[in-house]
């Protein structure tokens, strides 16, 4: 599975992360791979992140973070 690091603030903190997505995430659109990440993060930053996950509305998977939590993914890289 491909690594990345992903840089994100939490209630006004700032932090790093590494993560690991699957590889069909990486093969896919670039929406796909933001998904992935941000599912990623939000499973290690936030054990509850899956409760705004399921929340069905139109939203992408770093917005609905964004919105219900205050986390915020400012950039990522593979490494």
């Amino acid at each position: 599975m491909p690594t990345y690091r992903v840089n994100y603030e939490h209630i006004g903190s700032k932090g790093d992360i590494t993560v690991e997505v699957p590889t069909e995430a990486t093969s896919g659109d670039q929406q796909q791979l933001d998904d992935a990440i941000a599912r990623r993060v939000g499973e290690r930053v936030l054990p509850h992140a899956e409760l705004a996950f399921r929340h069905d509305d139109n939203r992408t998977l770093t917005e609905k973070l964004k919105k219900a939590y205050d986390l915020i993914i400012e950039g990522y890289e593979r490494v």
